[in-house]
């Protein structure tokens, strides 16, 4: 009998630890899914960027650690029809007054940790590096899972002059009337990671 009760607490010792111990989780490129959108007075520009490559280690059900890379030259626009007019604002984009793709070629999300919310929704806090720059941000996040696969999606705002983003701001240039652009972009993401098997 005594026998039985260690094989019991075992058994629950060993579900128990398991369950808090992190999980590892890579990123499925092909179905992640990163959308931009600039606003400025009178109109705006959206389109895609591309992950580059994460992973994300997971804990109690939610986000522990982690690092998510975003490829910068892999911006595009989805919303100009004229080709000419589409490429030259993508090279916009890509210059110095914008993100200085050239010298700096990836963007960066560090995970320093997170909490769920009384919604179910998970709030995930960060280091988030642009051109060089870090500052620690917040947003939240949904998540789904299934079998070894889960899903974050979510919307952050992000305010480009902390990142020395500078062109058309407002903060910054005077008498830029109707030429001026939002502080804010934003990116809505649906990031699909697959967990790493042993």
């Amino acid at each position: 009998m005594k026998k039985v009760y260690i094989i019991i607490f075992a058994v629950i010792f060993a579900g128990s630890f398991s369950a808090i111990q992190a999980q590892t989780y890579k990123a499925n490129k092909d179905n992640t899914v990163i959308w931009w959108q600039g606003k400025k007075i009178g109109g705006e520009h959206r389109g895609t960027i591309k992950l580059k490559s994460a992973e994300v280690e997971m804990q109690y059900n939610k986000p522990a650690g982690g690092t998510i890379v975003i490829d910068m030259n892999s911006i595009v626009d989805t919303d100009i029809e004229n080709e000419g007019m589409r490429k030259r604002l993508v090279d916009h984009l890509r210059s110095d007054d914008f993100f200085s793709v050239e010298k700096y070629p990836e963007a960066k999300f560090e995970i320093t940790g997170s909490e769920r919310n009384n919604g179910g929704s998970i709030k995930v806090s960060g280091n988030l590096t642009i051109k060089g720059i870090t500052r620690s941000i917040e947003f939240t996040s949904d998540l789904t899972s299934s079998d070894n696969i889960i899903i974050f999606k979510g919307h952050i705002d992000i305010d480009r002059t902390l990142f020395d983003v500078r062109y058309g701001s407002t903060k910054f240039f005077d008498n830029i009337a109707d030429r001026a652009i939002n502080d804010i972009f934003t990116l809505d993401y649906e990031l699909y990671l697959e967990k790493i098997l042993e």
